[in-house]
């Protein structure tokens, strides 16, 4: 007769393998050298208004990302006194990022831009800048008024990393609560920020004050879809789905968005009840393999001796385990927990249900149905084990997207 409990190994290994700036420089066009004794050898030299040779312009833009914020502040100023009409709008446009990204002043990026429209509405520039100047002008004001809130919330979100807790806290809400256009962006980013340190008790609060504050802006619905993608991640299904409910659908893309946080929701309900039936399952079969191992050792001649020698099938696949936890924590370090779970549940459920035929074995009594149910146990263990693991690690969706559409998908 085929020994039945090699199938419990066999299963549990499947289960166990299934859990298993390109960048380029661009080269610039350099300036072919006067002859001596050309007409043009003895040109005076250029003076700062005049415009920069190709050369210079490259070397000015590559200058906007250099790490010494005072080299970005030489090229943008290099590049600001070029006059009318010899400007580059690229390298105005690099210029105005560099005011945004670096220099953290919004206002004078906002004045570049205005430029680059102004003296420049044909190139390919110009739209973007268009948009920019849209942007920028709903914080710093149609005149430049609130140009310094505007500055401090670009340092702030800048540093905010570097910066204590508190500190943080303490300025968005100072800018949030004052009175200029920013004010909601300001408000929508703390509330961002608290998400994303996972303080989400207090970004749920700041979501729902950005809400109520400006319910007509665009900021509240974004705090709304920010509200209920907070409480998904803290399994909050009723309130999230109480946030998605009050979002806008105007329009497909909006009903988009309110229909994928309530799906969400309800997928989250419905993993959470399988999650418990997983422990119910586990549970279950370690009651079983341990229920047989003690009636078979209370029956048996030979006490409990057997039942602490390893069983074959622990001797089999206890190598194959250690090769795929250390396969995991090597290569797949995002899975390597997982698996390790996996992995030692299974070596403990085949040790249970090993001793226990053995001990039958051993006193001579059938097992062949018992083998049956310990197949089962063993399977449902490993099973749950596996559901579990990957739900609290936050990989079934990976590996659901795995299997659907294959690893390059």
């Amino acid at each position: 007769m085929i020994d039945v409990r090699a199938l419990a190994a066999a299963a549990f290994v499947s289960l166990c393998c299934a859990a298993g700036s390109a960048s380029a420089a661009a080269d610039r066009a350099q300036a072919p050298r006067t002859p001596a004794g050309s007409p043009t050898a003895n040109r005076p030299a250029s003076t700062s208004s005049d415009p920069p040779a190709p050369a210079t312009t490259g070397a000015l833009i590559d200058a906007l990302g250099a790490s010494d914020a005072a080299q970005v502040e030489r090229a943008v100023a290099a590049i600001e006194r070029v006059a009318a009409p010899d400007g580059d709008p690229d390298a105005l446009f690099a210029a105005a990022r560099a005011c945004e990204d670096r220099l953290l002043d919004p206002g004078r990026a906002a004045a570049i831009y205005e430029r680059i429209v102004a003296e420049h509405g044909a190139a390919r520039v110009a739209a973007m800048a268009a948009r920019r100047i849209a942007a920028l002008r709903e914080l710093i004001g149609p005149h430049g008024e609130s140009a310094a809130h505007a500055a401090e919330l670009a340092r702030l979100i800048a540093t905010a990393d570097a910066l204590p807790a508190e500190a943080v806290i303490e300025r968005g809400e100072g800018l949030a609560a004052a009175a200029w256009p920013g004010a909601p962006a300001a408000g929508l980013w703390l509330a961002e920020w608290l998400r994303r340190t996972r303080r989400f008790a207090s970004a749920q609060e700041q979501y729902a004050a950005v809400a109520a504050r400006w319910p007509e802006l665009p900021q509240a619905e974004a705090a709304l879809r920010g509200g209920a993608g907070c409480a998904l991640e803290v399994h909050d299904w009723a309130l999230a789905e109480a946030l998605a409910s009050r979002l806008p659908v105007a329009d497909a893309a909006q009903r988009d968005a309110r229909d994928d946080l309530l799906a969400a929701a309800a997928r989250g309900r419905r993993r959470r009840r399988w999650y418990l039936a997983a422990w119910i399952a586990i549970a279950g079969a370690l009651g079983v393999l341990l229920g047989s191992l003690v009636e078979a050792i209370a029956r048996g001649p030979r006490g409990t001796r057997r039942a602490l020698r390893p069983p074959v099938e622990v001797v089999f696949l206890a190598p194959v385990a250690l090769v795929l936890i250390a396969v995991a924590f090597t290569a797949h370090r995002l899975i390597a927990p997982a698996v390790a779970v996996i992995s030692g549940g299974g070596l403990a459920l085949s040790w249970l249900s090993g001793a226990a035929l053995e001990e039958l074995r051993a006193s001579g009594r059938s097992h062949r149905l018992r083998s049956i149910a310990h197949v089962i146990a063993c399977l449902a263990g490993v099973a749950a084990l596996a559901y579990i693991a990957l739900t609290r690690d936050a990989l079934l969706d990976t590996v659901l997207e795995t299997v659907r559409f294959g690893p390059e998908g």
